[in-house]
């Protein structure tokens, strides 16, 4: 496990106890001290697979959302890159309409757009990544194919997401998070609000 992934953590903590308070992070963190650089991808993805049980117990879903959000939030400045290709691509087409209808013909493998109206739905499939995979997200992809997470973790998703279309085109957007991969379905699902 790395360095970023130990920095995951902790902004999961803090932001735990910014929005739920400090006693339901105390309850949701509980082994996270024993997460190091050293631990196994295995054991931090099990760890945050508890942490989500446990977090889906003591707080409200609206709540569960604003942290997991927060935490896309600051993955999304952690990976900085991703955002940047996203928009360089969107800068190479002179209108959003052309940057769409090149993403719907011609996607990035692992993902595919449909558009219907003002809404696109945005699909990953980690497992047709040229590196196949459980999931994008480090902090869970070794989870074995058995196991899910709560979709309260697949939030922090619905928030990276955000980031990275608010970049490309320029404007705020609402994402919402129809289904996930890596707690059950075939693949990722979000639905972006124009």
């Amino acid at each position: 496990m790395g360095t970023n992934e130990v920095k995951m953590i902790r902004e999961l903590s803090r932001n735990v106890k910014r929005f739920a308070g400090e006693e339901v992070e105390t309850k949701v963190m509980e082994g996270s001290e024993r997460i190091s650089v050293s631990s196994s991808k295995y054991e931090a993805a099990e760890w945050v697979k508890g942490a989500m049980k446990r977090f889906d117990k003591l707080a409200d879903e609206s709540t569960r959302s604003r942290v997991m959000v927060n935490c896309g939030y600051n993955c999304a400045a952690v990976h900085k890159s991703v955002i940047d290709r996203a928009k360089a691509k969107r800068k190479k087409f002179e209108s959003l309409d052309k940057y769409l209808e090149s993403e719907e013909r011609k996607p990035t493998r692992g993902t595919r757009l449909i558009r219907e109206g003002p809404i696109i739905y945005q699909f990953y499939t980690p497992q047709a990544f040229a590196k196949p995979m459980r999931c994008f997200c480090s902090m869970v992809n070794a989870l074995p194919a058995n196991e899910i997470v709560s979709l309260t973790y697949c939030q922090c998703a619905k928030g990276f997401v955000e980031k990275v279309w608010e970049a490309s085109i320029g404007k705020p957007v609402q994402v919402d998070l129809i289904q996930s991969a890596v707690s059950g379905a075939k693949e990722c699902k979000f639905a972006i609000h124009l």
